[in-house]
């Protein structure tokens, strides 16, 4: 009896190209930076780092100080140091400029 890999071999090319095929796109989805000027308490307090205190900090700057011009405007607000937002900046990204409104 002679045994082949023909239909193992083609199995584990159908299974690499898909996984080939899925990985780039998963990867996509999650380089999708959310909106810190449109950011809600809950989005803020998923980001690892970043508990309710420190989101509601954010959240209660914006409103006194109006939108967040660039990532950087983060360092104003109480609590967020150097750690912080470097976590904050892998999740979000400042899209509306300060010239928006409050």
């Amino acid at each position: 009896m002679k045994f082949t890999f023909k239909p193992l071999s083609t199995l584990m090319l159908a299974l690499c190209l898909s996984l080939g095929l899925f990985i780039p796109i998963t990867g996509a989805i999650a380089a999708i930076k959310a909106d810190l000027n449109t950011a809600t308490l809950e989005q803020l307090e998923a980001v690892k780092g970043i508990g309710h205190d420190t989101a509601q900090n954010i959240l209660d700057y914006k409103k006194e100080h109006g939108n967040f011009g660039t990532m950087n405007d983060l360092e104003a607000v109480s609590g967020v140091g150097k750690v912080r937002l470097e976590a904050l900046n892998e999740a979000f990204m400042v899209e509306s400029s300060k010239k928006d409104e409050k």
